[in-house]
């Protein structure tokens, strides 16, 4: 049984809404944002500053932070201006933060390359989570109430790229490899609560025991039945 559960996910296909299911399935700790909090702590600066500077764009938040900024609609958003902490010294931090979670087991990490830096745990589930890009536009468009699906499609893309640059810097190979992975879902085909299901039912099963050794008919095994 993993102690762990370590999803890695494409922006739009669910990850989060899937991460936090299956951690109140299993009574697991649930951990995205709050690793990004507890860095910040660390590096005792406001999480907010520090959110252009993780794995993706600073873009991203821009877009987003359109939606969202106070004023008058025509009021442009202007991003606060990062605190001196480096994306290395951060990247250090959250690396440690993960390790600590991970030690402590029972948890589901989604993002922050966790399913890359606990990759020579024993325990750990690691997971890939897609979906096709339409998909995830019209997800995205959902969850963060965009009205323009140009303007989510290029969040998305955005997203895409940035994850993709920062998985290529941990391991040195393509972010959507499913041999980085020990399970990959398609949320589109399988849905997400079907892929709650899934990944909660690995969890809790016992490990796989080895097949048994495949002994080669001949034609004389075939003649005699």
């Amino acid at each position: 049984m993993a102690s762990i559960v370590a999803i890695s996910r494409q922006f739009g296909s669910g990850g989060a809404w899937v991460g936090r299911a299956v951690a109140q399935q299993l009574g697991f700790q649930y951990a995205d944002r709050e690793i990004l909090a507890a860095a910040a702590s660390e590096l005792k600066v406001q999480a907010a500053d520090l959110e252009p500077m993780e794995e993706r764009t600073a873009s991203i938040w821009e877009r987003i932070g359109t939606l969202f900024a106070l004023g008058a609609p025509d009021t442009p958003f202007i991003p606060p201006t990062l605190p001196s902490v480096t994306e290395s010294r951060l990247f250090e931090v959250e690396q440690e933060v993960i390790k600590s979670v991970a030690a402590h087991g029972n948890a589901v990490l989604v993002g922050r390359g966790a399913a890359h830096i606990l990759q020579e745990s024993s325990d750990v589930l690691r997971v890939f989570l897609h979906a096709p890009l339409q998909n995830r536009i019209t997800l995205a468009m959902t969850e963060y109430g965009f009205t323009d699906r140009a303007e989510a499609e290029a969040v998305v893309r955005d997203s895409d790229g940035a994850r993709a640059n920062f998985v290529k810097t941990l391991t040195r190979k393509n972010w959507c490899d499913a041999t980085l992975y020990d399970v990959t879902l398609d949320t589109s085909v399988v849905g997400l609560e079907r892929a709650v299901d899934i990944l909660v039912d690995l969890v809790r099963r016992p490990p796989a025991s080895p097949l048994p050794p495949l002994v080669p008919r001949t034609a004389a095994d075939r003649d005699a039945k």
